[in-house]
Order: C-alpha cells, then structure tokens, then sequence
C-alpha cells in the first residue's frame, strides 16, 4: 500500500481541527479491513475491549442498549449484524493485534508530515461493523476524531460545538464521565447541520467535540475511528473537567472554557487530584448487558439477564 492519505493539501492541513474536512484514503488496499479478515478479529477479541449496541429509530429519543457477542462465530456475527439492527465496536484494536498498530501510527506519521507543527500522543483505532439502516444518535467525543469509510455508505450529520448543539454542561458530564457521549438533541439542529454520504474511500475529520448523528444507507457498513490527542486537547479536557467539578460541587457559573491562558494550570490541577482521589467515582454512569448476539435469530439477537459491564 502507498501513502494513506490521497489527495490531501495545504487547504486540508489549514482547516485540520477546525473545520470539517472530507478527505481520501487507501485503508482497503491493506487487506486488514475485509469480512474474512475482521471475522477471524472478533473471534479472538478481549470483552473489555468492544461494544455492540441495537437502538430505537427516533434520534429525538434515543434509545441504547448493550450487548454481548458470546461464544458466536465471527463470520456468524457479522451475518447476524447484516440482517439485524446493531454495531459492533472494536476498541483499541493496536493492543490487539500489531498490524492495525502499525497502521495506525503510519496514519498519524503522515498527518504530521503534512500538519505543521502537528504533535499527537494517545492515538487509537477502532473499527465498526454495523447493520443496514441502523443509526448512532446525536453524541459528541472527547479526543480529535476521524472516519474512515471502508465498506458501505453512510450519512454523517455534523454541528458545530456549540450552544445550542452543545452545552458547556453536557460537554463538562460527558468529560467526568458522569454521562455517556449522548446529549440533548432536537429536529431543528439539523437546518444548520453539515451533511456527508460518505462513501467507500473516503473520511471524514471535524472540530474538536462537534456533536454528530450518523445514519447508515441500506447495507452492511464497515467503517474505522481513529481518535488522538495533542496538548491542546489535553489542555481542553482539563479546563472543561474542572470547570465540571466547580459548577457541580461549588455552584460557579460563567467560567473560562479556553484551552490556552493561566487559568489552564490550577484547573488542570484540580481536575489531576479529583481524578486522582476519584471523587467522582460513584457518580459514573454505567450501562448494563441485555443481548447476545444470536445468528439463529431474524433479529440477530436474543434478550438475556441483565449485568453490569
């Protein structure tokens, strides 16, 4: 395989974390991405490290649900996603298996051959299988991100970080940890929303914490994320953590969001210690395990006994 990146230019390096920016990519030409070669990864992959959820139909009322792959097959997991309504998230893939990690430091080398003054640390890869029609509802990430579309087509809805897309509340709970990356969405954002039929080939990057939906086209869609972070996303993350702890514990309003200034080292502090401490712990949220993955099904799923993850 060639350079990952196709097609990339200076306009491109300009914009990178400030807007967002639909680029090309060779990720197919590795081989690593295929059903085969995915098949063979879920059979071998750790339960702490993936997710596969089945949602509602109305991103107004977002409906999420946990489940398990189980003792299925790989090629019977993915034939069940196929004919089913769920998503399957390969987490941090490169502890896996080194190839992907290798890949994965190729595609942040080359970002930074062409990004001046890019420097990025705590990169990750994960990968996505998901159903024909089956949609991610309005949620927003922590880390800078990246899709990269390999098999199938979906349509991806980006906002801008902001109110009334996204709060400075929603955006302090989702970086405790105290909620999951969902947060309140109405039908009118979309008016203002960016929308992508992102195809095969193609990816997609935004702005640091944009607020996105994603709803897949009639097929089976296989997609990778991959996620890092530079000092100013760090410096961000802390700011917006510690003004969730003074808001929430102390009840101040009106405070510096700003990833840059004096007010970054005491925050960051504060935010250091709490974390530390784990003040917070018994706030978190925790989502629990209802389906297995069931090949024999038409839904591809079967209701099991609930348990904590």
């Amino acid at each position: 395989m060639n350079s990952v990146l196709t097609g990339w230019n200076a306009t491109m390096s300009d914009r990178f974390g400030k807007d967002t920016i639909l680029f090309n990519h060779r990720l197919r030409e590795s081989g690593l991405f295929t059903q085969e070669a995915l098949a063979g990864l879920i059979e071998r992959y750790p339960a702490e490290h993936y997710n596969i959820n089945t949602n509602g139909f109305d991103p107004a009322n977002p409906v999420w649900r946990e489940g398990e792959v189980g003792d299925t097959s790989g090629t019977d997991t993915i034939e069940a996603i196929k004919r089913g309504r769920m998503w399957l998230n390969l987490r941090r893939v490169g502890d896996v298996d080194p190839r992907y990690q290798q890949l994965l430091d190729r595609i942040f080398n080359e970002f930074e051959g062409v990004i001046p003054g890019l420097r990025t640390f705590r990169r990750n890869l994960g990968i996505l299988v998901s159903s024909p029609k089956v949609q991610v509802f309005y949620h927003a990430d922590v880390p800078g991100q990246s899709l990269w579309q390999v098999e199938g087509v979906k349509r991806v809805y980006i906002y801008e970080p902001r109110e009334p897309f996204l709060s400075k509340e929603s955006l302090e709970g989702i970086i405790m940890g105290l909620t999951e990356e969902e947060i309140p969405y109405r039908r009118s954002f979309d008016d203002h929303a960016k929308v992508i039929d992102l195809e095969p080939g193609q990816a997609l990057t935004w702005p640091l914490n944009g607020p996105h939906r994603i709803e897949n086209h009639d097929c089976l869609n296989i997609s990778v994320t991959t996620e890092h972070w530079t000092n100013e996303i760090r410096n961000s993350y802390a700011v917006n953590y510690a003004n969730g702890v003074l808001r929430r514990k102390f009840g101040m309003t009106g405070m510096n969001a700003a990833p840059f200034g004096l007010h970054v080292y005491p925050k960051a502090a504060l935010a250091l210690t709490w974390k530390k401490l784990k003040l917070g712990q018994g706030e978190r949220f925790v989502r629990k395990v209802d389906f297995r993955v069931d090949p024999s099904s038409p839904a591809g799923m079967m209701d099991i006994p609930a348990y904590a993850k």
